[in-house]
């Protein structure tokens, strides 16, 4: 595999994860206030841009070698977003209240940051 497919496929990773926070702070805010996402794209743009995050994120697994409940790094990140995603259905499907999305909305851009710490953390010595 050349290296600067690696390259691509990273810096893809990277993006669609800034692209993702962006568009959960945006819709998180709007959930929060209790306005109706109504705009077709901003329904469907989340939805592609997280499959391709999800796509890029497993293909750099399968680049590195780097797998989950191998490497510990690894599972940590895998348990963070699953947790993330669980706190997204909570700010815009299951919240019933403001401060329930609120408070998930918060907690999800914590897990996010902590999804963020641990990539680039991954090669500090107790991983």
């Amino acid at each position: 595999m050349p290296a600067n497919t690696f390259v691509l496929v990273k810096t893809l990773h990277a993006s669609c994860a800034l692209l993702t926070l962006l568009l959960f702070v945006w819709r998180g805010r709007l959930a929060i206030e209790g306005e109706q996402i109504s705009r077709r794209w901003l329904r469907r743009v989340p939805d592609t841009v997280d499959t391709l995050l999800l796509g890029t994120g497993v293909a750099l697994v399968f680049m590195t070698g780097q797998y989950p409940f191998v490497v510990g790094w690894m599972t940590a990140k895998l348990a963070a977003v699953v947790i993330y995603i669980a706190l997204g259905f909570i700010v815009f499907r299951f919240g019933r209240t403001r401060t329930q999305r609120k408070g998930a909305w918060v907690a999800a851009l914590g897990v996010f940051s902590t999804i963020v710490w641990l990539a680039w953390a991954q090669h500090l010595p107790f991983f």
